[in-house]
């Protein structure tokens, strides 16, 4: 920290004591001008945009995943400019600032006694948690892995940026073993916090069950597996007063192995009516014409137990019946852990903070459905990125995700993209099969920036030619078939996205139309626009949707940047 003066120290303080005196009387508050953001503030004078990286590309399936390669903050920022409200699911596992070079801010590792630990964590989360929550359609939700140190911290953030009323859950992740801590004990668990978007939108998924064959030892007339069930439960509502409807006498001869709720002609006939355990009259379990009906129908089976008759109902086994139940709060980690995921890949590699690959599965199975599209911005070793694969594979699903992470260390260059590679192709970075792969695709992007120009429509200029990528992710057409220095040409079976950035020059856009017209299948065609309108006449053809670039993409670059400066 820099040398104050006395008097220099004074101002600080008081202006500090008066912003306290102002700000909200509940809730989160750190310094935030004493831990601005490098690549936040970076924004304020450049646009972010993606940049592709074609030889890094996977292609063996037909759902397209992408990777983001460069600083999470900006990933965010340019999926904000195309793909607001897309998203299902986000799972993150952040830096927990345990002061031990885990959390990298402003280029320096933030030490356990830097006297804004806090802060810093804080501003880096707020950041990036306020453009995700734009990204989530209103159904959606968000999970974050924390443990204790940031853990109150995360949830006062997350009330202020998701608010409290949409707060679901906050799940207790129990793990085999525990470290032990400067406080002596071995701590075994951490969180997970789990926000909606909007409550009133978002609708939970529940554990399908399905019965055990085995369960169901019995097999009837026409083959169905079954097993019986005492047809009386006895308790406080069992008693013939409670209804008296259900008090009615069962005729039976051993004999003639006949029951009947009428009396028939049988030398040993012996009549039955419902007793409690304590001798005291009861109740059957159905009225009289029920009774005789599931009877007739051979659904009672009747058991002479000494002297008395017994009947059971007969359970069938339906391989269709699922039952459903909520997931519990406490999750109790026993599953293969992130390191023995990543050996069975890299074999000695590891990366040190990897979540379990079922940890995720189960997270991840809790919301979306089969369709979704699963985010994480912080991740890592990748495993969200497998976890989405394996349940594509397991469930026949079309789950997408986007991956966005650093190169710090080279983990995304080392770690992440060869693991999810691995996943789709079957083959380990060493050439040894690790499956049968999981057939998907993978585009690769990294973060660039353009300068946003003092004349608005020179800086609209310079990012209409800049825009393919995000155009890309926000149609999902990513093949380039065609490109020449004002137009591309990008294809997905029978889908095309094409664009053009030279609109002013007549004899540019009429060979350029000439190629859209001749493409088979639907168009989406982007043509520049500095006013966010488009010419519905320029294309009469029910194939083609037309949409104006990039007055719309700038106008979201402009709004972010306004929250910025105002530190929202």
């Amino acid at each position: 920290m820099a040398d104050f003066s006395l008097d220099e120290l004074t101002k600080r303080i008081n202006e500090l004591t008066a912003e306290l005196n102002s700000c909200k009387k509940y809730g989160l508050v750190w310094d935030r001008d004493s831990v601005p953001e490098e690549v936040v503030l970076k924004c304020k004078t450049n646009i972010p945009l993606l940049v592709p990286v074609p030889d890094s590309n996977v292609s063996a399936g037909t759902l397209n995943n992408v990777l983001i390669e460069g600083d999470n903050y900006h990933a965010l920022f340019c999926l904000n400019m195309v793909a607001k409200e897309t998203v299902d699911v986000i799972y993150i596992d952040p830096p927990y600032n345990t002061g031990k070079k885990d959390l990298n801010y402003n280029d320096h590792f933030v030490r356990a006694d830097d006297p804004f630990y806090h802060s810093s964590w804080l501003e880096l989360m707020s950041n990036r948690l306020k453009l995700a929550r734009e990204l989530l359609k209103d159904g959606g939700c968000i999970f974050i892995s924390i443990d204790d140190r940031e853990q109150a911290q995360c949830k006062l953030l997350c009330d202020a940026v998701f608010g409290r009323q949409n707060f679901l859950c906050q799940f207790v992740r129990v793990t085999s073993g525990g470290k032990q801590d400067s406080s002596n004990f071995a701590v075994t668990h951490e969180y997970v916090i789990c926000y909606a978007k909007r409550i009133a939108s978002f609708k939970a998924n529940k554990i399908r069950k399905q019965d055990d064959p085995k369960k169901y030892p019995f097999v009837d007339t026409d083959g169905r597996k079954y097993k019986t069930q005492l047809l009386r439960k006895w308790g406080d509502n069992d008693r013939r007063e409670d209804r008296p409807n259900l008090f009615y006498p069962l005729f039976y001869s051993l004999s003639l192995g006949k029951i009947s709720t009428t009396k028939f002609e049988a030398s040993d006939l012996e009549t039955f009516y419902p007793k409690r355990p304590n001798g005291s009259d009861g109740r059957w379990r159905w009225q009289i014409e029920t009774m005789q009906a599931n009877i007739d129908s051979g659904l009672v089976e009747f058991r002479l137990v000494k002297k008395n008759v017994e009947m059971y109902e007969k359970i069938y086994f339906d391989p269709d019946d699922v039952s459903f139940s909520p997931f519990d709060s406490v999750i109790k980690d026993s599953w293969p852990s992130g390191t023995d995921n990543l050996k069975d890949i890299f074999g000695d590699k590891t990366f040190e903070y990897a979540k379990p690959v079922d940890f995720i599965k189960l997270l991840l199975s809790m919301a979306g459905d089969k369709n979704a599209l699963i985010m994480d911005f912080f991740a890592g070793s990748g495993t969200t990125g497998q976890a989405v694969l394996e349940m594509n594979y397991a469930d026949g699903g079309s789950r997408r995700f986007i991956l966005c992470t650093n190169n710090e260390n080279n983990i995304c260059t080392d770690v992440l993209f060869p693991r999810v590679k691995t996943v789709i192709t079957g083959t380990r970075p060493d050439g040894t099969q690790y499956s049968e792969g999981i057939p998907a695709n993978l585009y690769y992007f990294k973060t660039d920036f353009i300068r946003d120009e003092v004349n608005s429509e020179q800086a609209k200029y310079n990012l209409v030619e800049k825009v393919d990528a995000l155009l890309c992710i926000a149609e999902d057409i990513f093949v380039e078939t065609e490109r020449n220095d004002y137009s591309s040409h990008f294809a997905n079976g029978d889908k095309h996205l094409f664009i053009f950035n030279d609109f002013y020059n007549e004899e540019r856009f009429s060979e350029f139309k000439q190629r859209v017209l001749t493409a088979k299948g639907t168009k989406v065609v982007y043509v520049y626009s500095s006013d966010n309108t488009v010419d519905e006449t320029l294309f009469d053809d029910p194939s083609v949707t037309l949409k104006p670039i990039p007055s719309k993409i700038y106008e979201i670059y402009k709004e972010i940047v306004e929250d910025i400066k105002r530190g929202e």
